[in-house]
């Protein structure tokens, strides 16, 4: 008869052996310095921060991008098809429903001047209204035209802003590492516990890998971190940033993970704000013709002028927003190094960008002077 209790106490010690033997072999072979049980090392995190700093940096670049193009290069990309015509349809109909508004508003301009005899004693004032027909319809008739010109003499700003497609998170150049790493606790349980104890201390367990680091990048998280002077180090691993607490790399990897989450959400933030930046240029410049007829009558001509100030305040939203980016490096660099005793400092200006760039319309609608 089988012995239940003999049986669990050898299942028992047995699992205690091996997490013994496990023990003494991490121990009696350890993980080179700098890294800690799960294999991370310094460079891991450098290497995590450099990449995904370029890809934040990658998608503003391209929402930027797309924020440079025309309004009228996304309309007319539709055209020959229904939803070109449709748009076209839209316009020529709107620029008729203009013409309408002018001559009510001309009228009610002529009785209202006419009742209070204004025209009575200078015939010039005749010969101005007759003018200021003329010069309506015209307005009126050519309004994509005259909105093109505004856009495209305001967008010269945002050209200069941006025409380099500047790193608006810092990032510089990326140096390539060369190194020695030494295999994981898993790649050594892989290669088998016979080979990783014949090959400990041979140099043969080391794989050799390349870390592509950007030092600016690094250095919005660790102010404090020296990078080698060589590129292939050998074995020579990074030295470790001087921080207040320990230093594990798992760790710092995960909190990390938290910046990253913000700063590409700010990106994507960014290319949302983008894309509604031109489909609200597209619209001001199909509908332009109904607010430009406001021009026609000295009562309403203050919606025209409202509306030229709506349109210059969104082609100059680009500009607010990479000032806004300016800002955000000027003000990292002096919290890192005047206030370093700040917690999460990081994440508190990256919040303020993102909220910044939120309100950039309703910013550069102060720039235009409708705050």
């Amino acid at each position: 008869m089988i012995d239940l209790k003999r049986m669990e106490y050898i299942r028992k010690r047995i699992y205690f052996l091996v997490i013994v033997f496990g023990i003494i072999c991490i121990f009696s072979n350890p993980i080179l310095v700098h890294a800690d049980i799960f294999g991370f090392e310094v460079q891991d995190i450098y290497m995590d921060i450099t990449t995904n700093v370029r890809e934040t940096n990658d998608i503003l670049k391209k929402a930027f991008q797309f924020a440079q193009v025309s309004p009228y290069d996304v309309v007319n990309s539709i055209s020959g098809t229904a939803q070109g015509n449709i748009a076209v349809a839209i316009r020529n109909a709107s620029k008729t429903k203009a013409l309408v508004i002018t001559t009510i508003l001309h009228m009610v301009d002529f009785f209202r001047k006419s009742v209070t005899f204004e025209w009575s004693s200078k015939w010039e004032n005749v010969l101005i209204f007759l003018i200021k027909i003329i010069v309506i319809k015209q307005v009126v008739q050519n309004a994509d035209v005259i909105v093109s010109h505004i856009y495209a003499g305001f967008q010269s700003i945002n050209n200069v802003a941006t025409g380099e497609s500047p790193d608006f998170l810092p990032y510089g150049t990326a140096t390539e590492y060369y190194m020695d790493v030494k295999q994981n606790l898993v790649e050594q349980v892989k290669k088998g516990w016979w080979d990783f104890w014949y090959d400990k201390g041979s140099g043969e367990n080391y794989n050799h890998y390349s870390y592509k680091i950007s030092s600016e990048a690094v250095k919005m998280f660790y102010s404090t971190a020296v990078f080698p002077s060589g590129t292939d180090l050998g074995s020579e691993k990074f030295p470790e940033p001087t921080t207040a607490m320990m230093f594990m790399p798992t760790l710092e990897i995960v909190f990390n993970k938290i910046y990253f989450y913000i700063m590409k959400a700010i990106a994507y933030i960014i290319f949302v704000i983008s894309i509604g930046r031109v489909f609200e240029l597209s619209v001001y410049t199909i509908l332009a013709p109904l607010p430009l007829a406001t021009f026609a009558s000295e009562v309403t001509h203050d919606a025209a002028k409202n509306f030229l100030k709506n349109y210059i305040a969104t082609i100059l939203q680009i500009s607010v927003i990479v000032v806004m980016f300016i800002v955000y490096v000027a003000t990292n660099k002096y919290l890192t190094a005047n206030m370093p005793e700040v917690p999460f400092v990081q994440l508190i200006v990256l919040i303020s960008l993102g909220l910044g760039v939120i309100k950039s319309g309703a910013w550069s609608k102060k720039v235009c002077g409708m705050g």
